[in-house]
C-alpha cells in the first residue's frame, strides 16, 4: 500500500454533496413576553398575531402542554387571515406530518402563500421543492427566483442553495466565482454545508484559482461545528498531505469523529487505518467494525475488505464462504476489487465450488474496469484454455493491458510470449524490456529471464557478468533454475546455457490461474486498497 493509491481510492469520496437540505427551519418564535391569559384573549378575538403566537405555543410546549393538534388549529386560523408566518407555520406541519397527515402539496401550496408575501423562510423552502421535485415537477428557474428572494433577505440557507446552484448550472449559467459570492455569505452566518463548499471549491479549484490554505481554513470552520463532511475532509487532507502536513494520526482522529457521525466514507477510512496501522496502533478486530458499519450503508470498498479479513483470518477465523458473501456483494455493485476477489475465489474453489467459468466472467468484469491484476489473469485463462479456447492473441492482448499498468506478472507474461512467438511475432528485444520491467520490481522468474538473455545474447548483447548479477538475484529468492544456471555458468565457462526453459513453470501455471507463490499469497489484497 502506497500513500498515492490511499489518495486516489479516498479521493472520490471528497466531492461537494447533493444540495442535502430537505429540512425547512423551523416556524421563528412568537412573542412570549405576553402573559398567555392575554394571548388566548386576544387569539379568541380573532388576532392572527396572537394566533400564530398561540399555536407556536402549543407546537413548542411553551406555558402550555405541547399539543401539535392544537397547534395546527391555531395556525390555521392564522393562516386564513393571510398571516405569512402562521402560513408558513401551517406548511412546515404538513411536510412534517405534525398534527396533520403529512401532505407535501397542501405544504407547498401553504410555503407559497406565505413567499408571496415575503416570508424569507417560505420563499426558501418554496425554492427547494421547486428545485427538488417535492410535492410538484422540478423547476430550477423558478426555484432559482425563489432562492434569490430569499437570499436577499439574509437566509442562510438560501444563500447556500443558490450558490450550489451557481456552482453546478442549476437553473443558471455555472459561475463559480458567484457561487463562492454566495457560499461565503452563508458560510459568514456559520452555515457548516457552506463552510465546507468553500472548502471544497477551494481545494478542487473549480473556477477559481485552487487554495490549499483557504479550503483547510474552512473546512476547519466546518469540522469545528462537528460537521461530518467537514471533519471528514480534514482527515483526508491530513491523510495526504494536502494544505498540511501529512500526520496519520491527526487524519485518524478527524475521520473517527466523522465515523461516529455515521459517514459511510469516513467508517471505511477508519476500518482501513486500523487494518494498515496508519495513525493508529493496527488491530483488525476494530477495522473489521468499522468495515461492517460502512459496508451495511452499502459501500462496495467496504464489502470488498471485510472479505478480504475473512478470506485472510485478520481480526477473525478463516472464513472462506463469510468472505465470499462479502466479495459477492461488492462484485454486484461493480467494485473492480471485489469481482477480481470473486474471480479467484471461484478459481480456487474457495468458499464456493470451483468454477473456471464463473471466474473467467468475473475477471473480465474486473479487467475490463482496467484492474491490472484481472487482466493478467484474463490472460492466463486465455493463454492456457481455462474455461475458455486457447487464444494466444487475446492472451498477450489481456498481458499488455496489465503490463500498461506496470504489473510485473503481466509484463513477464507477454515477455514469454515474445520470446516464444506466440501470439506475437518472435522478439527477443521486446522479451528483454519486458523481462527488465518486471525484474526491476523484484520478479525473480524475470530476473531469471533477463540473466538468460543475456547469457546467449538473444535481444541483448551478450555479457556473461550481467547474466550472473540477475541470476543471482533470482537464485537469492530461490529459483531453481536460476540456480542451475549459475551452476551451469560455474561448470561450463563461457559455454551457452542451454534452454532451461523459460518454460511453463515460470510463467505461472496451476488450477488457481497462476500458481507462482506471489499469486498464491494473493498479493492484490495484500494491499487492500481503499
Amino acid at each position: 500500500m502506497t500513500l498515492k493509491s490511499y489518495a486516489f481510492g479516498l479521493a472520490l469520496a471528497v466531492s461537494l454533496p447533493l444540495l442535502a437540505h430537505a429540512e425547512d427551519p423551523a416556524p421563528g418564535p412568537a412573542n412570549t413576553t405576553i402573559a398567555l391569559k392575554y394571548w388566548l384573549e386576544f387569539a379568541k378575538q380573532g388576532n392572527a398575531a396572537a394566533q400564530y403566537g398561540l399555536g407556536y405555543r402549543y407546537a413548542n410546549g411553551q406555558g402550555v402542554e405541547q399539543d401539535d393538534d392544537q397547534a395546527v388549529d391555531w395556525y390555521q386560523k392564522a393562516a386564513d387571515q393571510g398571516n405569512a408566518q402562521a402560513q408558513y407555520a401551517l406548511a412546515y406541519m404538513y411536510a412534517s406530518g405534525r398534527g396533520v397527515d403529512a401532505d407535501q402539496k397542501q405544504a407547498n401550496d401553504w410555503y407559497l402563500k406565505s413567499a408571496q408575501r415575503g416570508n424569507a423562510d417560505a420563499q426558501y423552502a418554496i425554492g427547494y421543492s421547486y428545485a427538488n421535485g417535492r410535492g410538484m415537477d422540478a423547476d430550477n428557474k423558478q426555484a432559482i427566483n425563489w432562492y434569490q428572494k430569499s437570499a436577499a433577505q439574509g437566509q442562510a440557507q438560501a444563500q447556500y442553495a443558490l450558490g450550489y446552484m451557481y456552482a453546478n448550472g442549476l437553473g443558471v449559467q455555472q459561475d463559480a466565482a458567484i457561487a463562492v459570492t454566495w457560499y461565503r455569505k452563508s458560510a459568514d452566518q456559520g452555515r457548516a454545508d457552506a463552510q465546507y463548499a468553500l472548502g471544497y471549491i477551494y481545494e478542487s479549484g473549480q473556477g477559481i484559482t485552487a487554495d490549499q490554505a483557504a479550503a483547510i481554513d474552512w473546512y476547519r470552520k466546518a469540522a469545528d461545528q462537528g460537521d461530518a463532511q467537514g471533519l471528514y475532509a480534514l482527515g483526508y487532507a491530513y491523510a495526504n498531505g494536502k494544505g498540511v502536513e501529512r500526520n496519520g494520526a491527526e487524519a485518524y482522529s478527524w475521520y473517527k469523529r466523522a465515523a461516529e457521525k455515521g459517514r459511510p466514507d469516513a467508517q471505511y477510512a477508519v476500518g482501513y487505518s486500523l487494518a494498515n496501522g496508519l495513525g493508529v496502533e493496527k488491530d483488525y478486530r476494530q477495522a473489521l467494525q468499522w468495515y461492517r458499519k460502512s459496508a451495511d450503508q452499502g459501500r462496495s470498498d467496504a464489502e470488498y475488505a471485510l472479505g478480504y479479513l475473512y478470506a485472510n483470518g485478520h481480526g477473525v477465523k478463516v472464513d472462506d464462504p463469510t468472505a465470499v458473501r462479502w466479495y459477492r456483494k461488492s462484485a454486484t455493485q461493480g467494485d473492480a476489487q471485489g469481482e477480481y476477489a470473486l474471480a479467484y475465489m471461484y478459481a480456487g474453489g474457495r468458499g464456493v465450488a470451483r468454477d473456471y467459468r464463473k471466474a473467467f466472467e468475473w475477471y473480465g468484469k474486473s479487467a475490463a474496469q482496467g484492474h491490472a491484476e484481472a487482466q493478467y489473469a484474463l490472460g492466463y485463462m486465455y493463454d492456457n484454455g481455462q474455461a475458455t479456447t486457447v487464444d494466444k492473441v487475446a492472451a498477450a492482448d489481456w498481458y499488455r493491458k496489465a503490463a500498461d499498468q506496470n504489473n510485473p506478472q503481466g509484463q513477464y507474461a507477454l515477455a514469454y510470449l515474445y520470446y516464444h512467438g506466440d501470439g506475437v511475432p518472435k522478439d527477443y528485444a521486446q522479451a528483454a524490456d519486458l523481462f527488465r520491467k518486471a525484474a526491476g520490481q523484484g520478479d525473480a522468474r524475470a530476473e531469471y529471464g533477463l540473466g538468460y538473455l543475456y547469457y546467449n545474447g538473444y535481444g541483448v548483447a551478450k555479457d556473461t557478468a550481467i547474466a550472473a548479477e540477475w541470476f543471482n538475484k533470482a537464485a537469492a529468492k530461490g529459483l531453481p533454475e536460476a540456480q542451475h544456471g549459475l551452476s551451469y555458468m560455474e561448470a561450463n565457462g563461457d559455454g551457452p546455457v542451454p534452454d532451461l526453459g523459460l518454460s511453463g513453470e515460470g510463467r505461472t501455471s496451476g488450477e488457481n490461474t497462476g500458481g507462482s507463490s506471489g499469486w498464491a499469497v494473493f498479493h492484490l489484497l495484500m494491499a487492500l486498497l481503499p
